[in-house]
């Protein structure tokens, strides 16, 4: 059993709005490690949320601080979701860290958890800082453009389902975004901001400047071939891992709830371990 951990909610800036917060302090002697995680993106933050508060509550309980977030728009911070925008995201995680830093007195080499498109904010976010010093990416989306699509079809799936019809394709979706109106992804309402600063993001296309260690991991079947995105996200970085975690997809709604997910934990634990 994970011991009790100190918990801390907390609301604190970022420019003009305030963002909702936990740290997680360590249990006994700390162990120098700091963690920010990025939650996915959407609907897919409600499904992963147990599976973020088991793993923070872990890594506390092993000695690190560890600082769980709301982006503007999501959970308890302030801000509308459809202001939200890939940069406001990535501003949102730069004040974490510094957040994390005050707070673990920790100076240098923050790390960055993300799954999903969290897991690419993270990698984005390394680009940019010089304070992060690893990178745990957890199934992360490689291309933006494909993901945003992903996104699309889910309000095609739901005009079917409630009219029986599509009344507006892909085209006609993205030209509501750009005159200015939203989309509803799953009851999340969809900017052209986010949507065209998502789609231009692709992790694979060039060298990663980010020199510290990164785990990558393909979260998937016992056997399952690694995806070839993924491949060359490890070959773009110098100092990579790329692994694999039988798990259920967590971030769906799928039958089987997760309040944990063990393989996955095991796996980057003993990577963090190792370095």
């Amino acid at each position: 059993m994970t011991p009790p951990v100190i918990e801390t909610p907390m609301f604190f800036e970022n420019g003009s709005y305030r963002l909702f917060g936990i740290v997680h302090q360590p249990v006994g002697t700390p162990s120098g490690a700091g963690w920010v995680f990025c939650h996915p993106f959407a609907e897919e933050k409600l499904w992963a949320q147990r599976v973020y508060v088991s793993f923070a509550r872990m890594l506390a309980a092993r000695g690190a601080w560890v600082l769980r977030f709301d982006a503007m728009g999501n959970g308890d911070s302030e801000g509308e979701f459809s202001a939200a925008s890939v940069e406001t995201m990535l501003s949102d995680i730069d004040c974490a860290v510094r957040l994390l830093e005050r707070s673990s007195g920790i100076a240098q080499g923050i790390g960055l958890l993300g799954l999903r498109f969290g897991a690419t904010l993270a990698a984005l976010a390394a680009e940019r800082s010089t304070k992060v010093g690893r990178l745990v990416l957890w199934e992360p989306v490689v291309d933006g453009g494909k993901y945003m699509q992903e996104l699309l079809r889910i309000n095609l799936t739901t005009q079917t389902a409630v009219y029986k019809e599509i009344r507006r394709n892909r085209e006609a979706l993205v030209r509501t975004m750009r005159e200015g109106s939203t989309v509803n992804i799953d009851g999340y309402e969809l900017a052209y901001p986010c949507y065209e600063q998502a789609s231009a993001v692709n992790l694979k296309e060039g060298s990663r400047r980010f020199a510290g260690s990164c785990l990558i991991v393909q979260i998937g079947r016992e056997g399952q071939p690694f995806h070839p995105d993924l491949k060359a996200l490890q070959e773009a970085y110098p100092s990579s891992d790329l692994q694999g975690a039988v798990e259920e997809p967590f971030w769906k709604e799928i039958k089987r709830w997760y309040r944990t997910a063990p393989n996955l934990f095991d796996l980057t634990l003993g990577w963090m371990a190792a370095r």
